[in-house]
């Protein structure tokens, strides 16, 4: 039976002696990785144990700047009740966090497993995958979703016509060369969506930081935590402007909301 007092861990360590003070992350020391590494580079150190290429430290950066907010939605909203009702800063933040799941936020974990799994046997010889393995993969994926009743995970978007930071990530993705296997499979998607429905179910944001996790060789749990965990600073500014404005109790206006329960004394 393990120690349950014991902890082993090869992510970081504190030191603390006569000669240095310091925290060691991955091998590097945090001082160094302060003068000379971007937050989106800690971050990939840090989950995966290796710096990033160039390439994918940038389309990381970009990641999160797509992530950044959405304008008022449900983890602003979040943000912005809580501050109503004099709440701190951190319950807000947690609260917009405990918000994402499989509709919000949190459609990029299931995807990446459909897609990990659909290209689990790598083509002899080519690492990327050829293009006939990706459209056949896209296929089945797609009929397996459609025979189930369900719905690709993903893709589409209440608020756009077009998720315009899908496009932008891909681009960013495709020019720094951190593209891969998994991006060609979302577009191969995004393509027989189109085709079986008859019209275009364009690719959003869960979808595209799904496919980039899968490309940097990261886990495919971190879909979802790649997008809530930037958005938290939107929980966060709207907070602040919820704050600043005074507003007091938040709420549903009840014109907004329709009783269908059974009202004492009626027949």
């Amino acid at each position: 039976m393990s120690d349950m007092h014991h902890y082993e861990t090869a992510i970081s360590k504190i030191v603390s002696n006569e000669s240095e003070e310091e925290l060691i992350l991955r091998g590097h020391r945090l001082s160094d990785l302060i003068r000379t590494a971007s937050f989106a580079q800690a971050v990939f150190l840090m989950l995966s144990g290796r710096m990033p290429t160039p390439g994918q430290a940038r389309t990381l950066d970009a990641v999160f700047t797509a992530c950044v907010d959405h304008a008022v939605t449900p983890a602003a909203m979040i943000g912005r009740a809580f501050a109503s009702y004099g709440t701190s800063i951190p319950a807000a933040i947690a609260g917009g966090i405990l918000m994402f799941g499989d509709i919000t936020g949190g459609a990029g974990d299931p995807l990446a497993r459909l897609m990990t799994q659909a290209l689990a046997r790598p083509a002899a010889g080519d690492p990327d995958a050829d293009d006939a393995r990706v459209e056949a993969a896209a296929r089945h994926l797609v009929a397996q979703a459609l025979a189930s009743g369900g719905r690709m995970p993903g893709f589409g978007i209440p608020a756009h016509a077009r998720d315009p930071r899908a496009p932008a990530l891909l681009h960013v993705a495709r020019e720094t060369g951190a593209a891969g296997q998994y991006c060609r499979l979302l577009v191969a998607l995004e393509a027989e969506l189109a085709r079986v429905k008859g019209r275009p179910i364009p690719i959003n944001i869960d979808g595209i930081v799904a496919a980039l996790v899968l490309d940097f060789g990261l886990p495919e749990g971190c879909a979802a935590a790649f997008v809530m965990i930037p958005r938290s600073f939107s929980t966060l500014a709207h907070h602040l402007e919820e704050k600043g404005q005074g507003t007091r109790w938040r709420h549903v206006p009840q014109d907004n909301v329709t009783y269908t329960g059974a009202i004492p004394g009626s027949p």
